[in-house]
């Protein structure tokens, strides 16, 4: 009878191994998704903010950065999930925008920040694939 409880032992030994090794592999494979999934957020807000400019610039014939004149009802510029602080910078010919990652999507060490410019050149740092996912 000593030999069965052993065994049984050894089994839910075997079975917790086997899910910690599981775990190791999947864990970090879901967070890396999670942190993928935002960037399309953060291009997707840029590109909304575009076409927002475009609306002033054919309404008022100029830009702006005040989000609250571009109608956009944010707190202190953040996307909806707040892992982005989204900026307006005003140029001599036009704007840029810009998405940088904050608190948790910092940890996304490819794409840290997303631009865009009145003329549509995307780009993002520190890698220049963030806007082909």
């Amino acid at each position: 009878m000593s030999n069965t409880k052993g065994f049984i032992l050894i089994d839910i030994m075997v079975v917790l191994a086997i899910i910690g090794i599981l775990a190791a592999l999947i864990v970090p494979s879901y967070q890396r998704h999670v942190l993928e999934s935002y960037r399309l957020e953060a291009s997707s807000e840029l590109l909304r903010l575009s076409g927002l400019q475009t609306n002033m610039l054919a309404e008022h014939g100029r830009f702006s950065s005040d989000f609250d004149e571009l109608g956009i009802a944010q707190t202190d510029g953040l996307t909806s999930s707040g892992r982005y602080k989204l900026q307006v910078l005003l140029t001599a010919n036009g704007y840029q925008l810009m998405a940088d990652a904050i608190g948790p999507q910092q940890k996304d060490l490819e794409c840290r920040r997303f631009t865009l410019d009145h003329t549509g050149v995307k780009e993002s740092s520190p890698t220049q694939r963030c806007w082909a996912q």
